[in-house]
């Protein structure tokens, strides 16, 4: 299955990963003639011999750093070959220069796969990496996070006064969580004050809701979709019903702070609001390999004026679903640019019940705008107060600047139609 986030899923070169007998091998040849107890592929690589299995590189350099290691390291008593193993997997992956792409150990797989339940204890926040720094794309509604006042865009610099700078995502979010009740505190970088903050969080249960609506003046729906999970798709479907039967003359679809999720599930939601044939999103797989999503049938909203907000914290399948309304049906996007995460992670098994996240593909919009690292650009950029920012998660008319100006444009365009 593919999965969008931070929030998550991936194939893998792992050819670092080896078996307990060729560790112990290695460790062996180190000692007694380390060139002649290399395993194939490898030996064929260090030979120049083309292997199938492995692009023909030289990694004589890899074999004999090590080998000098454990010669010459001033505590090589003290050396795991499991974790110097691990480490330099992990420094393979990070040599793509992709912040989605990661190794994962058995214990940190175990983790990921958790987070995909959609409930777990920590502070609730969804984060990412960018320019290589941990970066909070959304905090969730309602949790601890949010109501300490954490933003979209906020660096996690340290947790618990461990720095983060060297850490993955996954390795971040293993030390936020921890049991209900328990205290973590976080040390914040945040851009737009150019300073550091520190919060003290208590860590609590997190539920991540998928879909809510009301009906505001003039018989206009606001639907606010805070994450394309597995139950959104029940969710709205039930509530479509009512949301129908009361014929409305407008939607404003409120995407802000929502950090993305299955591309299935974007893609089907979509379908609302477009009819048969609209292309939904392109997915570059490389070597100008390009799949095609289209909708394949008529929507039952597609025809009902419809304005979109998104801001920082918009990112992934809620930005394909931003981009694909503005391309198809030419639907005002208000509010801030976006995150810019339009990547595809595929979760792949390795040995051991190790994983690799790697990214095997990135996201247009319809017309062919790359998300990935761009974001996408509202056509009316109007921005909140950092004070306000519980609006996103509980309707505030009066001091939601942008959902001011999507009405004020919605009512012109029912006016016109």
């Amino acid at each position: 299955m593919k999965i969008i986030k931070k929030k998550v899923l991936f194939i893998f070169l792992g050819f670092l990963i080896v078996s307990g007998s060729f560790t112990g091998g290695f460790l062996y040849g180190s000692r007694y003639g380390w060139k002649l107890n290399l395993p194939d592929p490898f030996n064929k690589i260090i030979k120049k011999e083309k292997p199938q299995e492995l692009p023909p590189v030289d990694m004589s350099i890899f074999w004999e750093t090590w080998k000098k290691i454990l010669e010459k390291y001033v505590d090589r008593d003290k050396l795991n070959s499991q974790k110097n193993i691990e480490g330099a997997t992990r420094g393979l992956v990070d040599s793509l220069d992709d912040p989605f792409s990661e190794f994962l150990n058995a214990e940190e797989t175990k983790a990921l796969k958790e987070d995909l339940t959609g409930e777990f204890f920590g502070i609730g926040m969804e984060i990412s990496k960018k320019d290589g720094a941990i970066v909070v794309i959304t905090p969730l509604p309602n949790s601890p996070s949010e109501k300490a006042g954490i933003l979209p865009e906020d660096q996690i610099i340290k947790v618990d006064e461990k720095e983060t700078i060297k850490m993955s995502t996954v390795e971040v979010a293993k030390l936020i969580r921890g049991p209900k009740g328990t205290k973590v505190k976080l040390t914040i970088y945040r851009p737009s004050l150019n300073k550091t903050l520190d919060f003290e969080l208590i860590r609590d249960k997190i539920t991540i809701p998928s879909f809510s609506y009301q009906f505001l003046d003039d018989n206009i729906a606001y639907l606010k979709f805070y994450n394309f999970n597995q139950p959104l798709l029940l969710e709205f479907y039930l509530n479509s019903f009512d949301i129908l039967s009361r014929n409305p003359k407008g939607l404003i679809m409120d995407l802000r702070n929502n950090p993305g999720g299955y591309l299935e599930i974007v893609v089907d939601i979509a379908g609302w609001f477009l009819k048969k044939g609209d292309i939904i999103l392109k997915e570059d797989l490389g070597d100008n390999n390009i799949k095609l999503y289209k909708n394949e049938r008529d929507g039952d909203l597609r025809t009902i004026p419809t304005v979109v907000l998104i801001n920082k914290g918009t990112a992934s399948a809620s930005e394909i679903l931003a981009g694909a309304l503005r391309d198809n049906r030419g639907v005002k996007l208000v509010g801030e640019k976006s995150f810019g995460k339009g990547s595809v992670q595929e979760l792949v098994p390795l040995s051991n019940n190790n994983s690799l996240k790697i990214t095997i593909a990135y996201w247009l919009t319809p017309k062919g705008h790359l998300i990935n690292k761009n974001g996408l650009e509202p056509d009316l950029e109007i921005k909140n107060p950092e004070e306000s920012r519980g609006i996103y998660n509980k309707l505030d008319i009066e001091k939601d600047y942008q959902l001011q100006k999507a009405l004020e444009i919605l009512k012109e365009e029912i006016r016109k139609k």
